[in-house]
């Protein structure tokens, strides 16, 4: 490791000693809004792959979602394509699109996408300057214009009809009370088809402690295991990561 390298690392652990945890988040958050043209993001003469353009589209759109989860996204419904899961694909709570926007662009011919979000209909948690689904519909032509099936519900999740769907892959990212996170696992999970994979955000999130209840009372009452727990740059809640165990797997037990 050269001098530099050392000195940055010194400096860095020295930062954490003495910067207050707020003041340190709020630098975290700072960085998260990075500029492509900062090598050092990614290391010295790192040229940015096509995971950095589409970040840098939708990052223009307001919400949470971060470079993070776009590369765990892409990398799972890609790895889903090429190992032969085929199904549907749903999110509860989109908000303005970012997390949409990543699923469209990993559509295939012949899939469905189903989109939930209760817009600016009353719900239990309200976000500012909600979009409409015709806004949200012009975003996805914009940003995943080879999609070709997408069907955007103004509802709440519990309205939900998913009659024949069998899903591929699930965003909950809806209600962040205990019991409608919980309602919608038991959701996407009924309707998982083999090979599926439920995401869900704000795992661990100090803010939405319910979330994590729930997520944690689902792995209890049944045949789910976590595939992936990630951490994300600048947010607090991780998104976590769901697949059923294989028959194979509840006869001996989980692998170690």
């Amino acid at each position: 490791m050269s001098v530099i390298a050392v000195a940055r690392q010194v400096a860095l652990v020295k930062t954490r000693e003495l910067l207050p945890p707020r003041v340190l988040r709020a630098y975290r958050a700072y960085c998260g809004r990075y500029n492509r043209n900062d090598p050092s993001l990614f290391g010295l003469n790192a040229r940015p792959g096509p995971l950095v353009s589409l970040f840098d589209e939708i990052k223009l759109l307001p919400g949470y979602f971060t470079y993070d989860d776009v590369v765990a996204f892409t990398l799972l419904l890609h790895i889903q394509s090429v190992s032969g899961v085929t199904g549907d694909l749903l999110e509860i709570g989109s908000y303005h699109g970012r997390s949409t926007a990543v699923i469209a662009r990993c559509v295939r011919p012949g899939e469905r996408f189903i989109v939930c979000d209760t817009f600016d209909r009353p719900a239990e948690e309200t976000y500012p300057n909600p979009p409409s689904p015709d806004a949200l519909n012009q975003t996805l032509s914009r940003l995943a214009p080879g999609l070709q099936d997408v069907d955007i519900r103004a509802s709440r999740s519990d309205e939900l009809d998913l009659r024949g769907v069998a899903l591929r892959f699930a965003h909950i990212d809806g209600g962040h009370t205990h019991n409608v996170a919980l309602h919608d696992l038991r959701l996407a999970a009924f309707h998982l088809a083999p090979g599926g994979i439920i995401a869900v955000d704000d795992y661990q999130h100090p803010d939405w402690q319910d979330v994590t209840t729930a997520v944690d009372t689902f792995i209890a009452e049944s045949d789910f295991d976590v595939i992936a727990d990630v951490n994300r740059w600048a947010e607090a809640g991780r998104k976590i990561y769901l697949g059923r165990r294989s028959a194979s797997t509840l006869a001996s037990g989980p692998a170690i």
